[in-house]
């Protein structure tokens, strides 16, 4: 990893936490300028063989995230930051900082659902939802309030992604 690439993640990082926080969206031109540098990078360090470990990274952030994405419980954005920054670092890094990531967006999860009182709540939902999911019933289950269902659920998980990356940064793979 070379300095250039650390930088420009440690830029996107905190105009990611700007941008989600704030506007609750990720723009596309942060992300395909991530992806620009991130191919032109491992480009001209490795030639054909930074093509492929930025199209293998880029594959691996899409696929990570494009159930949940695909399911309703993150956004787009979310989907191409994780791919942008494994397009710029590669697939373990991607990996590693949707790990990262994870349990960052977990416990924030938890601590804005106890502060506004509805853990409980969400927890029965994803409770009734499961029971649902195992018995085989095709009965629809009620529905999980996520940032897709507006700003005052849910949170910006750009954020979440952004830390994890920062975390895989700082401490490396945890793998």
């Amino acid at each position: 990893m070379h300095l250039i690439q650390k930088a420009v993640l440690l830029l996107a990082i905190i105009l990611v936490c700007y941008f989600d926080g704030r506007y609750r969206i990720i723009p596309n031109k942060l992300i395909a300028a991530i992806m620009a540098i991130g191919l032109a990078t491992n480009v001209i360090i490795s030639g054909w063989q930074g093509l492929v470990f930025s199209a293998a990274g880029f594959s691996a952030g899409l696929l990570i995230l494009i159930i949940p994405f695909l399911l309703g419980g993150i956004g787009a954005g979310d989907v191409k930051l994780l791919a942008a920054i494994g397009c710029l670092l590669g697939p373990a890094f991607a990996a590693s900082s949707f790990l990262y990531g994870a349990i960052i967006g977990g416990i924030w999860a938890v601590v804005v659902l106890f502060k506004q009182k509805s853990l409980f709540q969400s927890l029965k939902a994803i409770g009734y939802k499961l029971m649902i999911l195992l018995a085989g019933h095709k009965k629809a289950a009620p529905p999980l309030h996520t940032f897709a269902s507006g700003k005052s659920w849910g949170f910006p998980y750009g954020i979440a992604i952004g830390f994890g990356a920062a975390v895989t940064l700082v401490l490396g793979f945890p793998f």
